[in-house]
């Protein structure tokens, strides 16, 4: 009986320290995200997404938010919007 309450009051103790951290990781919005099709480019793609902004910095962003070498898409490739 003493052995059960004892690891009832430790994992109540663990989830009190535990939960709070996650319930903050789910608290921002996902990351958006695009999914490519054929004949789209990243220059197109950019110009919808910010269509105030220069489009140059937006293709750039984008590149370094997905980690691309080059701005050659394919179709079926997911880019991450957000970084």
């Amino acid at each position: 009986m003493v052995v059960t309450m004892a690891a009832a009051m430790l994992i109540a103790a663990m989830l009190a320290v535990v939960v709070p951290r996650a319930s903050l990781a789910w608290s921002d919005e996902p990351p958006r995200g695009h999914l490519v099709v054929a004949g789209e480019s990243l220059w197109e793609i950019a110009a919808v997404l910010e269509p105030d902004a220069d489009t140059r910095v937006v293709v750039d962003r984008l590149m370094r938010i997905n980690d691309l070498s080059s701005a050659q898409l394919t179709p079926g490739q997911f880019l991450l919007l957000d970084g």
